[in-house]
């Protein structure tokens, strides 16, 4: 209650002060006058306080325009080790984190019925085996049977030219006698006689004939016997071979009851052990299955990364990559696109590049993560300013203000390019040769003059 009343005191003091201020300007308002007799109260003068500026110049020199995207470590090569036939596991050689080389066997499966499928086809190329030897001689009988019946064509054809010849004698003879006859030199007896030996020289040559074509005949059947052994030569062998491919066919789904490491790797997973039962792809009736043995090359790494669209037709190979992974944050890894997909994925809209790393250390590991910063093209002579000079409107559109030579604000829209973060690349929009507002106090508009207070 005192502050209150010391208060009240102090005003009541001071109130008569106020009170004879203001009659006096009362009174000198009062007195003032313009030229033409009326009453004149001076108007307040603005104050010029220009707003403090900072200028830079803009620089040129080379920027690169870069994508820095996510990126995760992969095998170069990883396989999925599933069984062809179907067995059980006698024994497992492998284990998680084991490095085993191209070829190395990694189970052993058990399928003791292929081993009887396979004695079956060795005892039926047994008995193809003979049969094909019982129609190769059976080709050689028929052979021996053609060389007999052309034997017998010859000696047919050399008893014919006998015939004949003594068929031409006997005519000869017999045309004589008959002269002879006609001229009573001698009997009819004699006739008879020439007659006769005519007679069966004529059928001599008849049976001859016969002969000739009865060897030729058994040519024909010779050689028809021969060709038909042939065919069961042929036919046996055809047998026989196709007996072979069974077998080795067997053979080859044997090697497949040993699984092998099909690269250089390490074995990343297993889901067998002694005595499961496996089913093969043949009988799995296009079921998923789970893999026995899961092996990843890693001497060699892929890095993939996924490029968005806007910049996908940037990126190439042979463009310089800088790799940062989470697990090695202070330990960024320098390397170059190795290959790029050259289309999008429809789903995602972004083109899969890959670089490849080495890793025979044994240092990286398939599945880390990090982040892949890909300088895709450079700029040359860029006009370069800090970021703090770019400025947008309301629709987003970027600017900057500018100075004039009467270091009035000009606002100028400009193309940005590469930003940093730090420094942006203009496309459009400058010279390079402007001033630009940097850092002000306050606020400016197009057409103010202001202060500068540093150049840059």
């Amino acid at each position: 209650m005192e502050y209150k009343n010391d208060t009240y005191s102090r005003f009541n003091s001071v109130r008569p002060i106020l009170a004879g201020g203001l009659v006096v300007c009362v009174a000198l308002a009062g007195c003032t006058k313009t030229p033409s007799g009326k009453s004149f109260i001076p108007a307040m003068q603005p104050r010029a306080d220009n707003s403090r500026v900072e200028v830079v110049t803009a620089v040129q020199k080379d920027v690169d325009h870069t994508t820095s995207q996510p990126a995760t470590v992969h095998p170069f090569f990883q396989a999925d080790i599933i069984s062809k036939v179907s067995g059980y596991i006698e024994d497992v050689f492998v284990d998680i984190g084991d490095t085993v080389k191209s070829g190395d066997p990694l189970c052993q499966l058990s399928v003791p019925e292929m081993g009887k499928q396979l004695d079956q086809i060795h005892a039926k190329q047994q008995r193809l085996l003979a049969e094909q030897k019982r129609a190769e001689a059976a080709v050689t009988v028929a052979v021996a049977r053609i060389r007999s019946s052309e034997a017998e064509a010859e000696e047919a054809a050399s008893n014919i030219q006998q015939v004949e010849a003594r068929l031409v004698a006997n005519k000869a003879e017999l045309k004589r006698v008959v002269g002879l006859v006609e001229r009573k030199a001698v009997t009819i007896a004699n006739l008879d006689e020439a007659q006769a030996s005519n007679d069966v020289s004529e059928a001599a040559k008849i049976s001859a004939e016969a002969a000739l074509r009865s060897a030729q005949a058994k040519k024909e059947i010779a050689v028809a016997e021969r060709e038909a052994a042939e065919a069961e030569v042929a036919t046996a062998q055809a047998r026989h071979a196709e007996s072979i491919k069974e077998g080795e066919e067997l053979d080859a789904m044997l090697q497949y009851t040993t699984l092998r490491a099909p690269f250089d790797g390490v074995v990343t997973s297993r889901s067998v052990d002694p005595g499961d039962f496996v089913t093969g792809i043949s009988q799995a009736h296009g079921l998923l299955r789970r893999p026995l043995f899961h092996v990843d090359q890693q001497s060699r790494l892929r890095v993939r990364v996924a490029i968005p669209e806007r910049d996908a037709s940037e990126v190439d190979a042979g463009d310089p990559v800088v790799l940062r992974l989470d697990a090695f944050p202070k330990a960024p890894i320098d390397a170059v696109v190795t290959r790029a997909a050259q289309r999008l994925d429809p789903s995602t809209r972004t083109m899969l590049a890959e670089i490849e790393v080495d890793n025979t250390g044994g240092r990286l590991l398939p599945g880390m993560f990090g982040c892949a910063t890909i300088i895709a093209t450079t700029s040359k002579d860029a006009i370069v300013l800090p970021a703090s000079a770019l400025r947008t409107d309301a629709e987003g559109n970027p600017y900057v203000f500018l100075l004039d030579e009467e270091d009035r604000i000009v606002k100028t829209h400009i193309v940005v390019g590469a930003d940093d973060g730090h420094e942006i690349e203009v496309v459009t929009g400058l010279a390079g040769t402007e001033r630009v507002v940097d850092a002000f106090v306050g606020s400016i508009e197009e057409g103010q003059v202001v202060e500068v207070v540093r150049s840059e």
